[in-house]
């Protein structure tokens, strides 16, 4: 059967999105001299505050310098609003601040911003020297423009139980603030003027906003949510479902892939796991069958996108050597980057019909990644997992129903949890460190926002923090 066998680097080419990143907007020509002499012409900064300076929003020191890279306080961008906004200082505000006295020179503003909602304080304090965060630049700005929050994740380290999860998706939505190239958004990092400059002159006009967002953060399950529109495996059908009219779209079927003779490959069934990412989806499958005992013994990926069509499909099947040809299990995107394991060496008993949970046995796995910056599967560390399967619910054709997925090896967006016979673990995909998590003996594990849900091999349910 001739495939498209493709590297993950083809596809990232084939299939990239732009991604959300600060320096890449395009701003307008001013030939104005800069009147700052730390800033320099031709910075993407600089353009964001020349805008800002001639429509008389912002301003510098006496000294005739910006400071760029200075932290912007609570006061300072509340200054910044009021002026964006064209709203005028309340003439006699009645509210107090336990830490700003009506005699100061930051009073009005803060009292004019609290009235209006935009910005305000906690138990009487508003704390106008503060250093302002990203989160609470994109809480602001949010309010400040009356910007919907929005719930779609954006962010690998955002997740829905961050107070500022609604806000920062709204930002990025709203082309106003982007995130960095390993798809965070650093939240709790201190925003500078120039950024904070930046952000605004987004907000203010569309002509300068960044380019259209994309999400770092994949959606995974037998039944994937975006835009109105639900996505899952149905039969031998890769299925999208209206949710208003409940209308069902046919993307693929199984008789759209190429046969192979001697091989047996099921590429959809009820049951299989997809991963939803911006406009493409992933669909681990089985790439061969053993047609006497009826259960898979090679895995692989394929990728189309949320139109369907067997000519936007590609292969991703990962030949790391030829002893791990299409062994690539545990598949998860994150942005432009994928991650998934195989087998250090290969379980013979792949080759018989051994998937129950009776099994207690470890197994040594190879975490890969790739993105375009690699260039090539890097092997990212070498780990033992217990050998348990996720169940294939829904399916009745086979004796043998598994997907690829271990359920001794879950992903968030930035940590690998895994568990074997010395415990709990968690390895963190940005920083590569590993931590011991508990001593537990799990038979299963479940991931929420934070917390890891453990089951161990007496069935005790446990609930271990991330």
């Amino acid at each position: 059967m001739k495939r498209f066998f493709i590297s993950l680097v083809t596809l990232f080419l084939l299939f990239s999105l732009t991604p959300i990143v600060e320096a890449e907007t395009e701003y307008p020509p001013y030939n104005d001299p800069i009147p700052f002499k730390d800033l320099q012409k031709g910075n993407g900064a600089s353009w964001d505050v020349m805008f800002l300076y001639k429509k008389g929003i912002i301003g510098g020191y006496p000294d005739g310098t910006f400071r760029p890279n200075e932290p912007i306080t609570r006061a300072q961008a509340s200054a910044m609003l009021l002026k964006a906004l064209d709203i005028p200082l309340l003439r006699n505000p009645s509210v107090t601040f336990k830490d700003v006295s009506k005699q100061s020179s930051h009073y009005l503003t803060l009292a004019t911003i609290n009235e209006k909602g935009i910005l305000r304080g906690e138990n009487g304090f508003m704390r106008p020297a503060e250093q302002t965060t990203r989160a609470q630049m994109a809480a602001i700005l949010r309010r400040a423009f009356d910007l919907p929050l929005e719930q779609k994740p954006m962010f690998r380290d955002v997740s829905t139980a961050h107070w500022a999860f609604g806000d920062i998706n709204s930002a990025a939505l709203n082309r106003i603030a982007g995130g960095y190239q390993d798809g965070t958004f650093k939240p709790g990092n201190p925003v500078t003027r120039a950024q904070f400059s930046s952000f605004l002159a987004r907000a203010i006009d569309d002509k300068m906003k960044l380019p259209e967002p994309i999400s770092y953060v994949s959606q995974k399950g037998i039944v994937v949510e975006e835009d109105g529109f639900m996505y899952t495996v149905k039969g031998q059908k890769l299925v999208k479902i209206n949710k208003k009219t409940k209308e069902e779209t046919v993307l693929l079927t199984e008789r759209d892939f190429p046969t192979q003779d001697g091989v047996f490959e099921v590429h959809l069934e009820t049951g299989f796991p997809i991963i939803l990412q911006n406009n493409m989806i992933y669909v681990p499958y089985w790439a061969a069958v053993s047609q006497v005992a009826d259960y898979p013994y090679m895995y692989g990926v394929f990728q189309t996108n949320k139109h369907g069509a067997i000519n936007n499909t590609r292969y991703m099947d990962i030949a790391i050597d030829a002893n791990h040809a299409m062994s690539m299990r545990n598949f998860n995107v994150y942005g432009h980057d994928y991650y998934y394991t195989v087998e250090k060496n290969l379980r013979y008993f792949d080759y018989n019909p051994i998937f129950d949970e009776s099994v207690n046995v470890d197994q040594t796995l190879f975490l890969y990644h790739d993105s375009p910056n690699t260039m090539k599967p890097v092997k990212v560390m070498e780990f033992d997992a217990r050998v348990i399967f996720e169940r294939l619910d829904g399916s009745t054709r086979f004796s043998t129903n598994i997907t690829q997925n271990n359920k001794s090896v879950k992903f968030d967006p930035t940590t690998m949890f895994y568990f074997n016979k010395k415990g709990v673990f968690a390895y963190n995909l940005l920083d590569g460190k590993t931590k011991k998590l508990s001593t537990i003996q799990a038979k299963d594990m479940k991931l929420t926002d934070k917390t890891v849900e453990i089951t161990d091999v007496k069935g005790k349910k446990h609930s271990l923090k991330k």
